[in-house]
């Protein structure tokens, strides 16, 4: 018995030696704290819950094939540095007009998304995004004109990404051979000219003499005589018909619808302005497209089921002899015969469009700091700089046009350092809803005198809303 009870001591004391050291130690008495008081929600301190998981991204995008290739392995490069999933996904067109407004309206869209600029400040008004701050990737950085374009309200909207003027393409066997000379026309004269000597009705009349002037007096341009080559195909010219723009910078190169400068008004609502700031003249855009009217017939646009067959291939045929496309399609499809002419080539009054892509963040997200993240790693002037090098895809950081070579890509307008010119892309909004007129007049479904009335209208719209903001 004796033995029994020292034993039992021994045990005993050995058990409370040990409680005492793990006590001392500090190992348990969260453990035990929590065992005690099992009522009391003790949580553990941010320093001991360890890293937390990042969220998953999801972007959406509408891209070329071979675009959406680069975008993927610079997102894998992102994923690779950060250990952020990012899921991208290649929507279509229609998916982009009608889902994407759909899905941000109902909090189920992408976390990013790809839009063009000129979707950005409405999709703010709406509510669907977040302001962005320009200089998180150097952003701070693009063009004013462009700055311009995703800013409301005070705050950017969205992250330029992309450039894209559109570029006039041309078959050069078939227009040297028919113009005779290897330069093109840089305003409306010159096209006029060109146009006549290959119009049919005047390579079909035979030449005026004094004794048989035509009744108007004036006798027609000669036509292209046999030895002078051959004349141009009946497709003068073709665009992408859906795409408004491209009608625009089809008008604007060829002469017949372009920006100029006016002097500012006087008066009260001018007060207090400076004579020499860049305000001290105002954009108005002028048209004269009735003048196209004799050859609507030699201008066609390509539809949305044209097939690749209808557009480049026929360019290359020579069965079209000029298109107006983004330089983007052109970077890629062109090849010889064709040329492409830069979009700062053609010096004012002729230009071109310019359209960019912005990245945005919807504000449903639930993992808003990776998804700034994941923008200002894409849009940094690196990552421009590469995309330009691989696919020739425009960036928008300034530094990208400080050359003269690289100028002449873009139309002297939306050049760096061009602030007197900035308000002619500013003057232009609603000359997508005209070109729909203009679109519509060319194809013979609107009375020249109806498209008269639609271009007063949107100068009368433009005039009042100048006169609104003067006021203010």
């Amino acid at each position: 018995m004796p033995q029994f009870k020292k034993t039992l001591v021994t045990i005993m004391m050995v058990f409370v030696s040990l409680l005492l050291l793990f006590q001392f130690s500090g190992s348990v008495p969260q453990q035990a704290e929590q065992d005690t008081s099992p009522e009391t929600d003790v949580k553990p301190s941010p320093d001991n819950a360890g890293p937390k998981p990042w969220k998953q991204l999801k972007v959406a995008v509408q891209l070329p094939p071979m675009s959406f290739i680069q975008l993927r392995r610079l997102n894998q490069m992102f994923m690779d540095e950060t250990g952020i999933y990012v899921e991208l996904i290649n929507s279509s067109v229609q998916q982009v007009e009608e889902e994407w407004p759909m899905e941000m309206q109902m909090e189920q869209s992408a976390d990013i998304l790809l839009l063009d600029s000129e979707s950005v400040i409405p999709y703010a008004r709406k509510g669907w995004i977040l302001p962005l701050d320009p200089s998180m990737s150097g952003g701070d950085a693009v063009p004013p004109w462009l700055s311009d374009r995703v800013r409301w309200n005070g705050y950017a909207w969205g992250m330029p990404v992309q450039l894209d003027p559109y570029v006039l393409v041309w078959n050069k066997n078939i227009v040297n051979s028919a113009g005779g000379a290897s330069a093109l026309p840089g305003d409306w004269s010159g096209w006029k000219r060109l146009f006549d000597e290959n119009s049919p009705a005047v390579a079909e009349e035979p030449p005026a003499t004094p004794n048989s002037l035509p009744s108007s007096g004036i006798i027609p341009p000669p036509a292209i005589s046999p030895e002078a080559g051959q004349p141009l195909p009946p497709q003068w010219f073709a665009w992408h018909a859906d795409d408004d723009r491209a009608l625009l910078s089809l008008l604007w190169r060829i002469g017949l619808l372009h920006p100029e400068f006016v002097p500012a008004q006087e008066g009260p609502e001018w007060g207090g302005r400076q004579t020499e700031s860049t305000e001290a003249a105002e954009v108005r855009w002028k048209q004269t497209l009735t003048e196209l009217e004799p050859y609507l017939s030699h201008f066609q646009g390509w539809t949305a089921e044209s097939s690749h067959m209808d557009t480049w291939e026929k360019l290359k045929t020579g069965e079209i002899a000029f298109a107006i496309v983004p330089y983007s399609e052109a970077a890629l499809e062109a090849s010889a015969p064709l040329a492409v002419e830069p979009a700062g080539e053609a010096g004012p009054p002729a230009g071109q469009w310019v359209t960019s892509r912005s990245y945005v963040l919807a504000s449903h997200t639930e993992a808003e700091q990776e998804a700034r993240r994941w923008i200002a790693y894409m849009t940094q002037w690196s990552v421009q700089r590469e995309w330009f090098e691989t696919l020739s895809v425009l960036p928008v950081h300034e530094q990208a046009y400080l050359s003269q070579s690289s100028e002449r890509l873009l139309p002297e307008p939306f050049r760096p350092k061009q602030e007197r010119k900035r308000h002619i892309y500013k003057e232009a909004e609603g000359l997508e809803q005209w070109s729909i007129a203009a679109s519509r007049w060319m194809a013979g479904q609107l009375a020249t005198k109806q498209l008269q009335l639609e271009w007063i209208q949107h100068m009368n719209t433009k005039t009042e809303s100048r006169r609104t903001i003067n006021r203010e």
